[in-house]
């Protein structure tokens, strides 16, 4: 834990500045219930304190906060002024006087009765040198929503504690930092908690706190302690770190309850730098629910009340991020983490990144999630069966048809209702099989989509593009892209190429695995692969808009096709075969059927990714293609990206912190490609001018032809 200053020089010898006055104040609670608060003072004789030597007990401050029943009466007071001109002495803050911050507004009555009882409990644990009282806006809030909080002062780790005979102790355990130090004190703030928690649940408060729901948040090195307190107690459910960089390693076997690292973008995004990579090291050891998120634009103290009330006074840390903007977005997340944690609700917040909150990412997650749709038309989706008995199946002899599973996208009526599977147990565990990802065989079955399962469709004689995944891909690693032209106004058929993916799940309950695989898999194979492909695609068409139910939706005239790899390569054979598909794209996949004289005058779009350390390196197939094309035609390639970028095999990797050697994030690719494949068909489906079509409108992106 290496930070331990609270503002930049830019701070110190300030003059007064006119916000210096009784206005400063913290955030307003969001809840709807008023808010109390009481000092406990806590004496442990079990143990001698860990920084003076001379004192054989180890005394505690804490602030207990919980849902009031009035919100009349004495409002608690931020800060002593003792306590004020420790921490502008420890800062070098010389042109403000301590006594303004007595007068920050709070708004938590003191010794309010209490409202309720047996309520979820999280301990709040502040940073080196600073006082609990940097977290009372936090505190503040989680109360005013129903939890009660209790927020410890570590004696002699902050500059100083005031207790009820007035004495005030300072900092004893500031002086030489090295790893052993910052070690023993995560270690004793864990045992600080414990017994917190102990003291609390054999006391008046007791029927206040419900023992099965405790969970704990910290910030900087209270943050880092949540880890080890976890460990050493398991009373404590689940745990947040905000910005705090972990020095006392999660050793195995880990940690199996949820855990949420907050933390600024410039320091713990990973690969950073020495920060993330303790988070780095810790992620790897939590087993359970977990999420790492990081927010641009703060700073160190935009987390706390340090920042909030520093920047009415008109000190500088660094942030570019209003300081209550800052506020807001921690009391979010930690409140959505322990209501879905503790109280049981889920909270959507913490499935994706949210337009509420931009300025949070996700770095990872034990959850993958598809990016939102880019459009703003609700998308819905269905599964279809389909039955083509005109043909037997081309990988199995013995079966005397062909059979498909396509997932249909399409705009809906509404937003509402359960989310689309992404796939079935049996498709997430055979897709996960050989990955070398130390994950549950069935995690891809919680994967967060966007779409509603089965909802009604909005719409008619829509534009219908046809999606075809890669080898032993199935159909729902297209899914983020299927749903991002939904959102857009198209209709989407995701086909899933029975016997050549790891696996498809039929209605009735039957699973088919790769028999395609077990054969040689030579020029010969490919070919056959990919006009195979085609006339999956041409059956598909005919069974969509032959369909009593499915037909209105799509208006015949404008379908084109798009795939990756040998999805993409079987798109120049269908559209050869097939004169209904009006326009396509091959998203990396080798052409294995060569395109033939007279060859292809409707419009097609090759794009790839980057294959040489320079841009556009040679490409024997598409060129041999290319020459081919007489009409409309472009060629461009993305830097920095691999195969997998394309797809949600590249998203989910880097959600569960898997690279796949690219330079270019996986989320960055998924933009890039939705932009020019709703740019394509936006033009030739469609007829709207898409100039991203005619240069390049990414810095990632090289017109090749």
């Amino acid at each position: 834990m290496k930070i331990i200053l609270m503002v930049t020089a830019l701070a110190l010898a300030l003059p007064v500045p006119a916000s210096a006055s009784p206005a400063l104040s913290l955030a307003v609670p969001t809840g709807d219930r008023p808010v109390g608060i009481t000092s406990l003072y806590l004496k442990d004789t079990s143990r001698p304190d860990p920084w003076v030597a001379t004192v054989p007990y180890r005394e505690l401050m804490v602030s207990l906060f919980y849902p009031a029943v009035s919100v009349q009466g004495q409002k608690k007071q931020f800060m002593t002024e003792a306590e004020a001109q420790a921490v502008f002495d420890e800062a070098g803050i010389t042109g403000i006087p301590a006594s303004v911050m007595t007068t920050v507004r709070t708004d938590a009555a003191v010794d309010a009765r209490p409202a309720g009882h047996h309520l979820p409990l999280v301990v709040l644990s502040p940073g080196f040198k600073r006082p609990r009282a940097e977290l009372t806006s936090l505190a503040e809030d989680l109360a005013s929503h129903g939890t009660a909080v209790v927020v410890v002062d570590h004696t002699y780790e902050n500059v100083a504690t005031t207790f009820p005979d007035g004495r005030v102790t300072g900092c004893a355990a500031c002086g030489n930092y090295d790893e052993a130090f910052w070690k023993k004190l995560e270690r004793g703030r864990a045992a600080d908690v414990s017994f917190v928690l102990d003291s609390l649940t054999h006391s008046r408060w007791a029927s206040l706190i419900d023992p099965a729901r405790i969970g704990m948040a910290g910030h900087s090195v209270g943050g880092a302690s949540a880890l080890g307190a976890m460990v050493a107690d398991p009373r404590i459910k689940a745990g947040i770190d905000i910005d705090g960089t972990t020095d006392d390693p999660l050793l195995a076997p880990g940690l199996d309850r949820p855990f949420l690292f907050l933390g600024r973008a410039n320091t713990y995004t990973p690969g950073t730098g020495v920060e993330s990579g303790s988070w780095q090291r810790d992620w790897a050891q939590l087993t359970g629910w977990k999420r790492w998120l990081v927010v641009a634009g703060v700073a160190h103290p935009s987390f706390t009340d340090i920042g909030l009330v520093g920047e009415q006074l008109g000190l500088d840390f660094g942030a570019t991020t209003p300081a209550a903007r800052g506020q807001a977005v921690t009391a979010a997340y930690v409140r959505a983490f322990f209501e879905e944690h503790l109280d049981g609700r889920a909270q959507p917040l913490l499935d994706r990144p949210s337009s509420r909150y931009p300025e949070v990412s996700f770095a990872m997650t034990s959850t993958p999630y598809l990016p939102a749709p880019t459009g703003d038309r609700p998308v819905g989706s269905t599964q279809v069966y389909l039955k083509d008995t005109s043909r037997p199946d081309p990988w199995v002899p013995s079966v005397p048809y062909r059979e498909l599973m396509v997932s249909l996208f399409y705009p809906a009526a509404s937003p509402h209702g359960p989310k689309t599977r992404y796939v079935t147990a049996a498709e997430s565990a055979a897709l996960l099989s050989g990955s070398g990802l130390d994950v549950p065989p069935d995690l891809l079955t919680r994967l967060v989509t966007n779409s509603v399962a089965d909802a009604r469709p909005a719409g008619s004689r829509l534009p219908l593009v046809v999606l075809s995944p890669g080898y032993t891909k199935p159909r729902a690693t297209l899914s983020a892209l299927a749903e991002d032209l939904a959102s857009h106004g198209y209709a989407v058929a995701l086909v899933g190429h029975t016997y050549e993916n790891t696996g498809t799940s039929f209605p009735d309950g039957r699973f088919a695995g790769c028999a395609s695989c077990e054969v040689p898999h030579d020029a010969a194979f490919s070919e056959k692969l990919q006009r195979g492909r085609a006339a999956d695609v041409s059956f598909v068409l005919d069974s969509l808009t032959h369909s009593k139910k499915w037909a209105p939706l799509i208006d015949a005239s404008r379908i084109g096709m798009a795939g990756h790899s040998a999805g993409g390569a079987s798109t120049l054979p269908t559209m050869v075969a097939d004169a209904r598909v009006r326009a396509g794209m091959d998203i990396d996949g080798t052409t294995a059927v060569p395109l033939t004289p007279p060859g292809l005058a409707r419009p097609f779009m090759f794009v790839s990714h980057q294959l040489a350390a320079t841009a556009c390196a040679p490409n024997v197939p598409w060129e041999r293609d290319w020459a081919q094309l007489t009409g409309w035609r472009r060629w461009i390639e993305v830097a920095g990206t691999q195969h997998a970028s394309f797809t949600d095999v590249g998203l989910v990797g880097e959600e569960l912190g898997v690279g796949i050697g690219a330079t270019t994030t996986a989320l960055r690719t998924q933009e890039i490609i939705r932009t020019y494949v709703n740019a394509f068909f936006d033009r030739h489906l469609r007829g709207e001018a898409r100039p991203v079509l005619d240069e390049p409108g990414y810095p990632e992106v090289s017109f090749c032809r």
